[in-house]
């Protein structure tokens, strides 16, 4: 077998094997997210939260940033949705960095995150803190209806009671941040 067809299928294999770990992480999202309607609606709410932590820790494998040093940071804006469901993540490591958990008083403390997930409780802020991070190469993260419409890189939605997500591709390159092609694939994508 020749060099290039070696490093061909070499290539070939991560990809799958990228696509594959993705296609994993959305079937679990799915598979909690379809609670039985016997459930309590605080118990479907932190199903749904704990899905869109794992969201957040996946993200994070399709995006690159320029540069982060040695953790990531998750940043929460507003008031924290997620309860208990970000805590597990704390002190994880991925791409060979540990992931912090913040809890954010200010969209100035949000500039020295990779990731804010901005609460819905900032909804009448939307424009002032995109605004405040378009130079900043952070990932912002919402479940505003629109969201990513209005300038936000990634939305999480509720599509036939599933979590799904959509991404304004362009919100991220003029953050300079890359978002894997793998990742834009499973997205609905919206331009601002």
């Amino acid at each position: 077998m020749r060099d290039a067809d070696r490093h061909l299928l070499l290539a070939r294999t991560f990809a799958a094997r990228r696509l594959f770990s993705l296609a994993a992480l959305l079937s679990v999202a799915c598979f909690y997210f379809q609670a039985p309607h016997q459930a309590s609606a605080q118990s479907l709410s932190s199903r749904e939260y704990e899905i869109k932590a794992a969201y957040l820790y996946n993200f994070i494998k399709y995006v690159d940033w320029p540069s982060y040093g040695d953790t990531i940071s998750i940043g929460v804006l507003g008031s924290d949705p997620f309860g208990p469901a970000l805590a597990p993540l704390n002190g994880k490591t991925v791409k060979g960095r540990r992931l912090v958990i913040k809890h954010l008083d200010s969209v100035r403390d949000a500039q020295q995150c990779q990731i804010i997930f901005v609460s819905s409780s900032e909804r009448q802020r939307l424009q002032e803190i995109f605004e405040s991070l378009r130079s900043a190469r952070v990932l912002t993260v919402g479940e505003t209806q629109g969201f990513a419409d209005g300038g936000g890189i990634i939305n999480f939605i509720e599509e036939n009671n599933k979590v799904r997500f959509e991404i304004n591709a362009e919100a991220a390159r003029r953050t300079g941040l890359n978002i894997s092609s793998e990742l834009l694939k499973l997205a609905r994508l919206v331009k601002s």
